[in-house]
């Protein structure tokens, strides 16, 4: 026996993954992933309108809201599939927290993508929090038919105070 060998009843094998190392290693990777999917909720466009069904997308109702003079909704709206129109449009509601859907406007759409903007204070009443659905509706301007052919996409919508 050597001086620098220990003897085999003292030696233990290193534990290298213990249950308690990779739950710490997994613990950023988790909270990752749930930011991930909490932002991806946010950052998604709204659904496809058609002359079938609006599109729909939740916002978040800022708590300045409530106090505002003015609430204004910022929003783009992309045509992502043109119709024979002569004058294809869109109509906005909002449909606050606890109430029903109000019509705030109606937009002429040209060309691929607009950005808009609308007074909601009304709409939005004394609603403080939570989410409030935005629903943007095919129209023609010239008062036909909605167009079949039509699509339309929530790009980008948020609340802004002033």
């Amino acid at each position: 026996m050597s001086m620098n060998s220990t003897p085999a009843s003292l030696a233990r094998p290193r534990k290298y993954f213990s249950l308690q190392r990779v739950l710490l290693c997994a613990l950023p990777l988790l909270v990752l992933m749930l930011w991930i999917v909490a932002l991806s909720s946010l950052a998604t466009a709204g659904g496809t309108a058609t002359a079938d069904s609006p599109a729909r997308m939740s916002v978040q109702v800022p708590p300045a809201a409530k106090s505002a003079p003015v609430v204004m909704l910022e929003m783009n709206i992309a045509v992502t599939r043109k119709a024979s129109a002569k004058h294809l449009g869109a109509v906005v509601r909002v449909r606050p927290p606890g109430g029903s859907a109000i019509e705030v406007g109606r937009v002429s759409l040209g060309g691929k993508d607009g950005s808009y903007q609308f007074n909601v204070a009304r709409a939005l009443g004394q609603a403080s929090a939570g989410s409030a659905e935005i629903e943007v509706e095919v129209i023609d301007r010239d008062g036909g038919e909605p167009p079949s052919g039509a699509a339309l996409t929530i790009g980008r919508a948020q609340f802004v105070t002033r």
